[in-house]
């Protein structure tokens, strides 16, 4: 199960500048970043694939960060670096308990960080 779609990777990123062969490399990277994910949420424990839709939005975001790293690994773009390196270092915090994934309906208490929701611009 991958987290994201293609129509997921064009809203986010936008396609002016898609070549023609974009939907399959995308497509791949995608899932290659979701078994990724995986991987990383597996190791604190959660069940994997994700199954919940606010978990899965919060996931989202960094599955595609890496999938665009990945699909176009010739790009030198500093921009796409950091937001690769930012999204990984988001999954190593759910992998170590410092940022947990926060179910449907399920409320925060306490003092303890308990969801970390990312906002792009």
């Amino acid at each position: 199960m991958t987290y994201a779609s293609y129509e997921d990777f064009r809203n986010e990123f936008g396609d002016d500048d898609l070549p023609d062969d974009a939907e399959i490399r995308v497509v791949r990277a995608i899932d290659r970043a979701s078994r990724l994910a995986d991987t990383y949420i597996r190791s604190n424990g959660i069940n994997v694939p994700l199954v919940d839709p606010v978990a899965i939005a919060d996931v989202r975001g960094s599955v595609l960060d890496i999938a665009r790293y990945n699909a176009w690994p010739d790009t030198d773009s500093e921009n796409l670096r950091k937001r690769y390196e930012d999204a990984l270092a988001f999954l190593e915090g759910v992998a170590t308990g410092k940022i947990h994934l926060v179910s449907q309906g399920q409320t925060t208490t306490g003092s303890k960080l308990t969801n970390i929701r990312l906002f792009r611009a």
